[in-house]
């Protein structure tokens, strides 16, 4: 196993390239895993087979990486592919997620994404369980049934 924190933050992308290039290549000659930690969506997309998005320290969404990026249904992995420019959706300004992550010594009770949430609700200040929605897509909210895929 492989744990790649971060290996292409900073880098221009002919360089970043070259070292997704040289993992895949370890990846295939000696058959191991690869965890790779990650913001850069554009980089899951071309590397991972499936995907654990974690807000704050959880995973709140846990699927393979098609199904991600065709079907999120956190509504955290929505407010990320929405703050993703577009060359199709001509705006002024990108989509961002109101408020801040919050301090570890300030996590709220329960979901620790329900203060940044436009689909909170007192039930989200019980921890909500990571369950099955599809075949192997987890997702950790309380209203799941409620967001648009």
């Amino acid at each position: 196993l492989l744990i790649a924190d971060e290996p292409t933050t900073a880098l221009d992308v002919t360089i970043q390239a070259q070292i997704l290039d040289l993992l895949r290549e370890m990846q295939e000659k000696i058959g191991m895993s690869i965890l790779l930690i990650t913001h850069n969506l554009g980089v899951v997309a071309e590397t991972a087979d499936h995907v654990a998005v974690m807000y704050a320290g959880k995973i709140v969404e846990y699927t393979d990486t098609k199904t991600l990026f065709e079907t999120p249904r956190h509504p955290y992995t929505h407010g990320l592919f929405r703050s993703i420019p577009s060359i199709t959706r001509k705006k002024e300004k990108l989509d961002v997620i109101p408020g801040v992550v919050p301090s570890p010594l300030e996590f709220p009770a329960g979901c620790r994404f329900r203060n940044r949430c436009a689909f909170a609700t007192d039930e989200c200040r019980q921890e909500p369980p990571l369950l099955a929605v599809e075949p192997n897509h987890f997702v950790a909210c309380h209203h799941t049934d409620e967001i648009e895929p």
